[in-house]
């Protein structure tokens, strides 16, 4: 029984080494394929220099006409802007219409959207946008603080301070990329493209809605201050007549038409509260953060399309590659023929 299980034993361990042996023989295999392959075409490029030569020359001839002539140069430049009421899809729709317009022969409907000259529009070639956060990130941070908010009360603190740290910093910033042939329209095409944004009906009525929104509040701070000021006017008229006759010593009440006002420093902190509310609306309305340029677009004076040391080394690898395929078909169409002449024999 014992001699039995020796044997299975080694003939397990035989079965293994022989796996092994034909795994290491077929990387080995594969190992010297690849080398054969690499050797075939190293032999097959050197007993056909001469046609090498000539598809390389002409590659490179064809690279240097297509770079110098007609290739057309591309300049690209980028803008940022912030807008509250934008997201990817609504500017991704807005630039695919204008890259759509920018295909018609004569740009007429680009010139017009744009509210640009023929000219500047026929030096457009295409407008790309992004956004820094995606929607998916701020997905995914809405519902974390979802789930933050729903933890114990007497958590809340630290909650709030862990909300605070995972707000997304420009999550309403948006990256705006235009290529244009000539670069000196540039600064004329930051204008019409903000003015294009800007100007689209679902903004526009958030924008004017959020402006009368805010001067409505105001005039109503305004309002509170002014209550505000007659309050501390009576205030000081209580005051220094408690001064002069001294009356109720060690009372800290003032007595307003028989009312009392038991801290009167509520008043002076409401009248600094509303003061700083007051100024924060006057700022929203000076800088519009609900929609502001953040860095325009720069005119450049490289071009981005490829450059022509690019365009002649994908030339000279294009044309080497293409030499290879040009003998494969040449050999390939001799063995058909010969195949062809065989049957011929044959029947």
């Amino acid at each position: 029984m014992e001699d039995r299980k020796v044997k299975n034993t080694g003939s397990d361990e035989i079965d293994l080494s022989q796996l092994f042996r034909w795994i290491g023989k077929g990387f080995s295999n594969f190992g010297h394929g690849i080398l054969y392959a690499l050797a075939s075409l190293r032999a097959l490029f050197f007993e056909n220099k001469v046609f090498f030569g000539i598809v390389i020359i002409s590659g490179l001839s064809l690279g240097i006409i297509f770079s110098e002539f007609l290739q057309k140069k591309h300049y690209a430049s980028s803008m940022i802007i912030s807008c509250d009421y934008l997201n990817s899809r609504i500017l991704t729709n807005s630039m695919d219409k204008l890259n759509l317009l920018s295909l018609e022969k004569e740009r007429e409907g680009l010139a017009n959207e744009l509210k640009i000259d023929i000219a500047t529009a026929k030096n457009i070639s295409k407008f790309e946008s992004k956004a820094f956060v995606s929607e998916k990130d701020l997905i995914e941070i809405e519902v974390l603080k979802e789930q933050l908010n729903n933890v114990a009360e007497e958590k809340k603190d630290l909650i709030n301070k862990i909300i605070t740290k995972i707000e997304i910093e420009n999550k309403n910033a948006f990256l705006i990329e235009v290529k244009v042939l000539d670069p000196g329209i540039i600064k004329d095409l930051e204008q019409a493209l903000v003015n294009y944004i800007k100007d689209n009906s679902f903004i526009q009525n958030r924008i004017a809605a959020n402006e009368r929104t805010l001067l409505e509040r105001k005039a109503k701070l305004q309002r509170e201050s002014r209550k505000l000021d007659s309050l501390k006017a009576v205030l000081f008229d209580n005051y220094a007549s408690m001064a002069k006759e001294n009356n109720r010593p060690g009372s800290n009440n003032v007595i307003l038409s028989d009312k009392y006002l038991t801290d009167p420093l509520d008043v002076f902190d409401q009248d600094l509260e509303i003061h700083s509310q007051i100024q924060n609306i006057d700022y929203q309305l000076s800088v519009k953060p609900d929609f502001e340029v953040v860095d325009g677009l720069t005119s450049f004076k490289e071009p981005d399309s490829a450059s022509f040391p690019k365009i002649l080394v994908i030339a000279f690898f294009a044309s080497w590659v293409l030499g290879y395929l040009i003998l494969g078909l040449f050999k390939f169409d001799r063995y058909l023929s010969a195949l062809s002449k065989k049957a011929e024999i044959q029947s």
